[in-house]
């Protein structure tokens, strides 16, 4: 037997052991080159780095996403007039209390919503006088009878005091079985829709291109129409003011929701915007689209009875 015997049945065995695991695997050998571990940046890479652009201008991930165009048809926008008839009609059966504390209610947490988002923009160096149409300076009048010259943010932040303090006061709005109402019920809810009524008008007044931004227009003008209806029900507003919130109203609603059912159909309808002083385009679902697209919105008419009963 030869000195290196053992040595080559050593490496037969090790062969054979190769050759029977991995006889059909095809190994290759990586390029170091071409892996991205070890590649080197390229100069136009080293010169605009990922990212670069966004710490230039300072703007962030969400900043540069594609914004929704204002004019997209969102839920607000398919209210049209008679549907807010039929919804804001007293239902059968309901006390005509009840139905104004449910819609006077609601309509303060729609306001109150809407003026949440202009707080950083209402300021009192930017607003420092409250105005809406039809009065270019309003004074905040107190429990006492003192009249305030306040500015836009502190007179909506007392309109919003008064309204949250009525709404806990079971004596205006009873939540319990066998309350009834108050008979001067009526009167402070005159107050509060007309209150109301003041804040939706500065929105639109002062802050209607900050609401385009926010794309919250179709909002405001539903909550405005909302606002119209119960007035023109209840007799909430003298004629004056009544007049003056209907014309604005009509500025603000898109044309064709204010047309019968039978000039409007699927499509595009061209509006003119009033206060962009320019034509824009709406899109109105078909009745069988099934979607209406837009934005998340609360729902407007979310009624419950605040007088509970059996």
């Amino acid at each position: 037997m030869s000195s290196d015997g053992p040595f080559s049945r050593v490496r037969s065995s090790f062969d054979y052991w190769r050759k029977t695991l991995f006889g059909s695997c095809i190994i290759i050998k990586a390029d170091p080159s071409r892996s991205s571990r070890h590649r080197k940046p390229d100069a136009k890479e080293i010169r605009n780095p990922p990212g670069a652009s966004l710490k230039k201008t300072g703007a962030s991930l969400s900043q540069v996403k594609k914004k929704a165009p204002s004019s997209e048809l969102c839920v607000a926008d398919s209210f049209d007039d008679q549907m807010l008839d039929r919804l804001t009609a007293i239902p059968y059966g309901m006390e005509r209390n009840e139905w104004l504390a449910t819609n006077t209610l609601a309509l303060f947490e729609h306001v109150n919503a809407l003026c949440g988002t202009i707080t950083e923009l209402c300021t009192a160096e930017n607003c420092p006088v409250m105005s809406y149409p039809g009065t270019s300076k309003a004074y905040w009048t107190d429990d006492r009878g003192k009249r305030h010259q306040y500015s836009a943010q502190q007179y909506i932040d007392c309109v919003m005091t008064f309204c949250e303090r009525s709404r806990k006061n079971e004596s205006l709005f009873p939540t319990k079985y066998g309350y009834g109402f108050e008979p001067h019920f009526e009167v402070h809810c005159r107050r509060m829709i007309r209150l109301l009524w003041h804040c939706c008008g500065h929105l639109y007044t002062k802050h209607w291109d900050d609401l385009a931004t926010l794309n919250l227009r179709p909002q405001c003008s539903l909550v405005l129409a909302h606002i119209t209806r119960i007035a023109k029900m209840f007799a909430l507003l003298d004629s004056k003011e009544l007049a003056i919130l209907n014309n604005t109203v009509h500025l603000v609603r898109p044309p064709y929701l204010q047309e019968p059912p039978a000039k409007r159909g699927g499509g595009t309808v061209v509006n003119y915007d009033v206060a962009e002083g320019n034509f824009s385009r709406w899109r109105v679902p078909a009745s069988k689209s099934g979607s209406w697209g837009g934005h998340p919105t609360p729902t407007i008419f979310s009624c419950k009875p605040y007088s509970q009963t059996c």
